[in-house]
């Protein structure tokens, strides 16, 4: 188990660190030594090619010290590098023989009397980022469940002091401290309350008075979430359920607590029931926001950053997904590769910044006209590509020249006003894949530009 102390104290002076990573990073070495007792605790980065670790923070208790800047080459230590890539906790008890850190025993660990290794990893989103090393200085030590359990609970807190640090996301690290450090306990047979803890009462708000009736107090909680899980837990206790149970209650004033429900046993019969309450909700939020940066995230991989139209890469996987279906099902497609006319003239003559604003509103133009099942994405430059399902050459020249009609009627606000060309290709008649789609296009398009712009040719 974590160590309250350590932990209390790690969340007493967390708001200090808001907006200081760095000053984080050191809170969570500092407490990793006091929660695990050890004598060295330590964050490590993994490069990008995952050939090298850097020591971002080494505290050593005894000298409340902090430094940094060690780097550890996978060329050199091999055996542990490979071991840190399977991404499970290296519990080294003797760290001298254990072949996962034997290697550091006669440049590292030897000299400085470390005798045991617990290092958890660390991990953004998916990805393996790094590890929370914790080193023994003395003879060989058993690392229990509980040391494995607090060192993955602070290597949680330092991913996410990470996070924060590469995504500015002050708002999942300041969720992510608020985690609870203690449980309510309650305990009771089929009539009375046994026993509570404080944590018990201040996590539900209740006084000491109303714990006398375990009706009352069961059906206290049952009002206050979601479903009625203790009644229906109590119930299980009480007609002879020995079973163990761990579920999710939501409160009615927005909290969210993870209950552990084990039976109390005498022998064969059960007795009575333990259920421990624990507050997850800032993890819960911090888990949310974790979500929501790695769709932001996935969504920046395939989204133009000038336009917010599909990038290049992505509207072609698209293309090539709908051409798949299209052979499966018979679905026709069409596309039509579109330039903007004069383009090169409003940037030379007057400047980026309103070529960049022209891009913006031509791709806001395109986003409003086309249907939600059209793919919409920049190819390149001031060239874009809208591919149409369901649609023939004649339906998709039909549309293109809807939209051109609304370009010559529309008000263009702060940008000067523009035309534009396109091309257009049908797949089984224009080409049976991509690349032919594309290229039957260009020649259009070019062909658009020949006779004067601000015209699609589809054939």
């Amino acid at each position: 188990m974590q160590s309250p102390d350590a932990i209390a104290e790690l969340a007493r002076i967390w708001k200090r660190y808001e907006g200081d990573p760095d000053g984080a990073i050191h809170a969570i070495t500092e407490t990793a030594a006091r929660a695990l007792k050890v004598a060295r605790a330590s964050v490590w980065l993994l490069s990008e090619d995952a050939t090298e670790m850097t020591c971002v923070d080494l505290y050593e208790a005894a000298e409340h010290r902090h430094s940094a800047g060690v780097v550890l080459r996978s060329v050199d230590f091999p055996q542990y590098f490979a071991a840190m890539l399977e991404e499970e906790t290296i519990a080294a008890e003797d760290a001298h023989t254990d072949p996962r850190t034997s290697e550091f025993s006669k440049p590292y660990l030897g000299p400085l009397g470390i005798g045991a290794m617990l290092d958890a990893p660390i991990r953004t989103g998916l990805r393996l980022v790094g590890v929370l090393c914790h080193e023994h200085i003395g003879p060989t030590r058993v690392w229990g469940l509980g040391d494995a359990k607090d060192a993955a609970f602070l290597a949680s807190l330092a991913s996410l002091t990470l996070e924060l640090k590469h995504r500015a996301m002050r708002e999942a690290l300041l969720a992510a401290t608020l985690e609870s450090t203690g449980e309510g306990i309650l305990a009771s047979d089929d009539k009375s309350v046994l026993a509570y803890n404080q944590r018990f009462l201040d996590m539900w708000k209740l006084d000491a008075k109303a714990m006398r009736s375990f009706e009352g107090v069961r059906n206290y909680i049952s009002a206050r979430t979601a479903m009625s899980g203790l009644v229906g837990a109590a119930n299980e206790a009480f007609a002879g359920e020995a079973g163990e149970s761990i579920d999710v209650l939501e409160l009615d004033d927005g909290r969210v607590f993870e209950r552990a429900s084990r039976p109390q046993l005498m022998g064969p019969k059960v007795v009575g029931r333990v259920w421990s309450f624990r507050d997850i909700t800032a993890q819960r939020r911090a888990e949310a926001a974790l979500r929501a940066s790695e769709a932001k995230m996935r969504d920046l991989a395939i989204r133009d950053g000038l336009t917010g139209l599909f990038n290049r890469r992505h509207v072609l996987e698209l293309l090539n997904e709908a051409i798949a279906r299209s052979l499966v099902a018979g679905e026709r497609i069409s596309i039509g590769l579109v330039d903007l006319d004069y383009f090169k003239k409003v940037n030379d003559e007057l400047g980026h910044l309103v070529g960049d604003a022209v891009l913006r509103d031509f791709a806001k133009q395109l986003m409003q006209r086309f249907r939600a099942s059209d793919h919409v994405g920049r190819y390149g430059g001031e060239e874009f590509l809208v591919v149409l399902r369901g649609a023939n050459t004649s339906a998709a020249a039909r549309i293109f020249d809807e939209v051109r009609r609304g370009f010559h009627t529309r008000e263009f606000g702060d940008v000067p006003k523009y035309t534009f060309s396109a091309g257009i290709a049908e797949l089984g008649v224009d080409g049976a894949d991509a690349m032919e789609l594309l290229g039957r296009a260009d020649v259009r398009l070019y062909e658009a530009k020949r006779l004067g712009r601000d015209r699609t040719i589809s054939g």
